[in-house]
């Protein structure tokens, strides 16, 4: 009877809050701070359970965590309801301006500060991994199960919905990062869906079946956006498919045209992630890879060209260390890619906030990308830190109001010179480098 009493109090004293309030909850038996936080934590502003007990300790200031039958606790709540996860309808030309995180770091208490200062520097949107090239999943899903009993995975983000709720609230535009054909555990548990080692192959109908079936339930969740990576053959060197008279890139951009039907209907945007190689329109790698942009612009709102300059191959474009030259890299990749999508759809590149080959200040390096990006007519940019270090990218946003101007190189006369020359100084980019260092995508 004394629990029951309890949680009527509970429900009486939540049922008439303000937007933003406090409740006050009388101590039953059996009660403990963690279990007090799991009752009230889906009408708080507060991302996880640990960080709603720290909040009780706080408010209360209690030096232990030891309770008293009739104490009373103050408790901070949001709503007399639970978050509830509303897409956000965003105009055509809305321009995404945030960073990548991971599984982990989504799942962890340190995502609410990073959207935080994301809004404080005027940016906008955060990329999660919802399923990365482990083949975990970042939550709970039925779905891996239904196609193969082993595979088994640990989630890293307890509720999704409520995530994204929070995100909401801030402002912050939720792309949820889907990294498609690169598989390790499917590839590890069903053996006859794998292409190569880690990879699935894009051809089969049951791997097409089992992407479905993830995309629509991430778009049940309540993400803004889906974001493909990975959605591609491998760099294997072979053009084939086992399908006869069909291309690599007709299974991708038909499987994509798929995916876009799902996420169209229901008002999610699509945006893909390319190689920069694709953009410099490499016959070769393109049979190989499958990407042809030509081919899947139709089946996009937006496409994402990864120009991280450390990925350019030593001496491309007669430059001895791309990472030197950021402003180039990034202006020429998207002046390409606007040649080839023209205003069929967005254009947000990937830049580069990682240490690799920079020779010089990690803010500068990024605030000139960023400076590069704007300038050439990208529609925002994402910035890529694989262990989600931001201090220098956060110090290049506060930067750029004040000056938002590129100095031009020597090398940026390169691009107004004759086709011809520019074609014979960019000859290639080093595919292999593009995937192997730093873990980097």
């Amino acid at each position: 009877m004394k629990v029951r009493v309890c949680l009527i109090m509970f429900f009486v004293f939540v049922m008439s809050l303000p937007v933003s309030a406090q409740v006050v909850y009388q101590v039953c038996m059996g009660d403990t701070l963690t279990g007090i936080a799991e009752k009230y934590l889906p009408c708080s502003m507060i991302y996880t359970r640990a960080e709603l007990v720290d909040e009780i300790r706080r408010v209360n200031d209690l030096s232990s965590d030891d309770l008293s039958i009739g104490d009373k606790l103050l408790i901070p709540v949001r709503s007399n309801e639970p978050l509830v996860s509303e897409r956000i309808n965003r105009p055509d030309a809305f321009a995404a301006k945030g960073v990548y995180i991971s599984k982990w770091s989504a799942g962890g208490s340190g995502i609410s500060g990073v959207a935080d200062r994301l809004v404080s520097l005027d940016a906008n949107t955060i990329v999660f991994d919802a399923k990365d090239v482990t083949g975990w999943l970042s939550f709970r899903s039925p779905i891996p199960l239904a196609f193969s009993p082993g595979a088994r995975y640990e989630p890293a983000i307890t509720d999704v919905p409520r995530l994204i709720s929070l995100l909401h609230l801030k402002g912050i535009h939720v792309v949820a990062r889907v990294c498609v054909f690169k598989d390790m555990l499917m590839a590890g548990e069903m053996p006859h869906w794998r292409i190569q080692n880690d990879w699935l192959n894009p051809a089969d109908p049951e791997v097409q079946a089992y992407m479905l079936a993830l995309i629509r339930q991430m778009v049940d969740l309540g993400v803004d956006e889906i974001q493909l990576d990975y959605f591609r053959y491998p760099a294997d060197d072979d053009t084939s498919t086992g399908i006869a008279e069909t291309t690599r890139s007709e299974v991708i951009a038909g499987f994509l045209g798929r995916i876009h039907d799902i996420t169209s209907s229901r008002g999610v945007l699509l945006s893909l992630d390319v190689f920069g190689i694709v953009i410099w329109k490499s016959d070769k790698d393109i049979l190989v890879i499958g990407q042809d942009i030509s081919m899947l612009k139709d089946h996009l709102e937006i496409i994402s060209p990864m120009l991280y300059p450390s990925h350019f191959s030593k001496g491309f474009a007669g430059i001895e260390n791309p990472a030197d030259e950021p402003a180039y890299f990034v202006s020429r990749g998207i002046t390409k890619l606007n040649a080839i999508v023209g205003d069929s759809v967005l254009m947000r590149p990937w830049l580069q906030a990682f240490p690799l080959h920079v020779s010089g200040p990690m803010s500068e390096f990024i605030r000139l990308q960023i400076s590069a990006a704007q300038d050439s007519g990208a529609s925002g940019w994402l910035l890529w830190s694989p262990g989600n270090r931001y201090d220098a990218a956060y110090k290049a946003m506060e930067a750029r109001d004040d000056d938002m101007s590129v100095p031009l190189s020597p090398h940026s006369r390169l691009l107004s010179a004759p086709h011809s020359d520019r074609r014979n100084r960019e000859s290639s980019i080093c595919l292999n480098h593009c995937q192997n260092a730093c873990n980097i995508k």
